[in-house]
């Protein structure tokens, strides 16, 4: 056999392009942990079952093989006839090697013992960038100081509405602090509350990973964040009838492109106050969180203040004269509207259980308890509260792993050939990074599963290259062709690029021609060959569906790397 292949071998590794056929191969260029699996695509409009492919290491060859049966022919998630995956996970030696096979260019990859351990920081890089009301930031002066005198809105009648209007009487409030959720300048308390948290989480799972943050807080970096998240917190319930859960509204994209300290709106930008459960769960999750991981560390001061407004926010929620939820409506689309407080209660209270040993709370997490989600993401933190659960509720354990077997399911049956786990939206890659992180976790601490780790995997090579596009939807310039476009007027401003930015990926096709008066994207655009009937992708910086990064991304992104750099359990 060796000796028959001979000849074909010094062929391809001569001359790797022919006449014959257009190849795309598509692989993970961040580089393979030794124990992870590996495997690249090949997409082409030609049949290539049985064409050799060969892996080499300096001028060894280590692997031959051939591409077997096409995963599946043009869909939803490949626009290609024939989509040939190539296994080479047998290879764990740390080093450089390449892929060849005719008609493609080589593809250079890598084994490393922690390729991702050394990118966990660059999420968090781009969150400090998106710090409101600091000097801190790294790229920008501080901005909006008029937050910490802002002047309070409140529902203009039903809040299902999404209605506001100017508190009467009039007044304000300190609403100082917090990130800025995306390309725009509005603060989201939603989503200061999941970012927080989820910053937590990784910390907790490996905090060796990180480093000290810049500045003289001496924290490490993810907990420097998570604590500017926690401040901002500590503001939105300055008194028992008022809780912010917007900071800023849609007037904020009527203002054109401007740096965030140049912001005409600074001093006029409202707080929309409701006494919101989805807001009010969120916020005391993130706290309490927050208040077992400070005090952990011995910071005593932090975990009383944090604990104590926990409680609090909690306390209130649970109030009669609450409402489920409030947004504001925007002619374009409705901003984070959530109608469902239980998974955001339900871990509050457990996240209340485990920093003060109080069943009361454990009993009220059981009967505000989530059912299986379809998604994760700002508005679904089911598999959140389900988890932490599971250890005292059967029957929540049980709908975890309902919820993960139906990702497995969906990327099994209708993902191929990615494997993708659930349909396209806005913000698609967040929430395939959002499930990949929850599949992950719970195959980790609830149960091995193949078929969790085969997904979780399987989204970390397509959010490093292994898709449609061959791109690396993490901006980073050490990879070789990573993402260049991100919708920002403030890197696009100060001409800078946006180190550690998640891409928001491929979007829902339908939406994405509805939205696609506000791009600018040239009808010879080569993204276009890529995208399929469903799904559709474009590193172009006027497209907001596509390539904004929202903190949410950002901190789901820190908490997807850490869990790449724990080590391998055996199965």
């Amino acid at each position: 056999m060796w000796r028959r292949l001979i000849p074909c071998i010094a062929f391809l590794l001569a001359t790797v392009v022919s006449l014959r056929a257009e190849v795309f191969l598509r692989w993970n260029q961040a580089g393979y942990a030794a124990g992870q699996p590996k495997s690249l695509m090949a997409l082409s409009d030609t049949d290539l079952a049985g064409r050799v492919w060969v892996v080499s290491r300096g001028n060894r060859i280590v692997q031959l093989g051939e591409f077997g049966p096409s995963l599946t022919g043009a869909g939803d998630h490949t626009p290609f006839a024939f989509n040939h995956a190539a296994d080479f996970s047998r290879l764990t030696e740390p080093g450089d090697y390449l892929f060849v096979t005719a008609d493609a260019p080589p593809a250079g990859f890598s084994i490393a013992a922690s390729p991702y351990a050394r990118r966990v920081t660059l999420p968090l890089i781009h969150l400090r960038r998106a710090r409101s009301g600091s000097p801190d930031t790294g790229l920008r002066p501080l901005s909006h100081p008029g937050d910490a005198d802002t002047p309070v809105w409140v529902p203009d009648g039903d809040p299902s509405k999404g209605k506001w209007k100017p508190a009467e009487p009039a007044r304000t409030l300190d609403a100082l602090g917090g990130w800025y959720d995306a390309g725009d300048t509005i603060k989201f308390t939603l989503n200061q509350a999941a970012t927080a948290y989820h910053l937590l989480l990784a910390y907790r799972l490996k905090p060796e990973l990180f480093g000290k943050a810049p500045g003289g807080s001496r924290l490490p970096d993810v907990l420097d964040e998570a604590r500017h998240g926690l401040e901002f917190l500590m503001k939105v319930h300055p008194d028992r009838d008022t809780f912010i859960i917007q900071v800023a509204n849609a007037e904020d994209h009527n203002q054109g492109s401007r740096l965030p300290h140049e912001d005409k709106l600074d001093g006029k930008r409202p707080a929309l106050c409701a006494l919101s459960r989805v807001h009010m769960g969120a916020a005391a999750a993130a706290l309490a969180l927050g208040a077992r991981t400070f005090g952990e560390l011995g910071r005593a001061d932090d975990m009383a203040r944090y604990s104590v407004m926990a409680r609090k926010i909690y306390a209130r929620a649970r109030e009669a004269d609450t409402v489920p939820t409030a947004f504001e409506r925007d002619k374009v689309n409705d901003f984070y509207r959530d109608p469902d407080p239980t998974d955001q209660l339900a871990l509050a209270a457990m996240e209340l259980f485990a920093l003060t040993d109080d069943e009361t709370y454990l009993a009220q997490a059981k009967a505000y308890a989530p059912p299986a989600a379809k998604e994760v993401g700002w508005s679904d933190w089911n598999w959140l509260a389900n988890a932490a659960l599971a250890p005292h509720d059967p029957a929540a354990k049980q709908r975890l792993h309902d919820e993960m077997a139906g990702y497995v399911r969906y990327a099994r049956e209708r993902g191929a050939p990615w494997g993708l786990p659930s349909r396209y939206v806005w913000g698609s890659l967040a929430r395939w990074v959002g499930i990949a992180n929850a599949v992950r976790e719970t195959a980790r601490t609830h149960g091995p599963a193949a078929e969790q780790d085969a997904l979780y995997w399987g989204i970390v090579d397509y959010t490093f290259g292994r898709n449609n596009w061959g791109v690396s939807f993490l901006f980073d310039e050490q990879l070789p062709n990573t993402v260049r476009h991100l919708y920002s007027p403030v890197f696009k401003l100060l001409k800078q690029f946006p180190t550690g930015a998640l891409s928001e990926g491929p979007g829902g096709r339908r939406l994405h021609d509805e939205l696609s008066k506000w791009f600018k994207i040239s009808p010879d655009d080569p993204f276009h060959r890529f995208n399929t009937p469903a799904g559709v992708f474009f590193d172009n910086d006027t497209d907001f569906m596509c390539q904004e990064a929202t903190i949410t991304a950002q901190a789901d992104a820190v908490l997807f790397l850490v869990l790449a750099s724990l080590p391998e359990e055996k199965r």
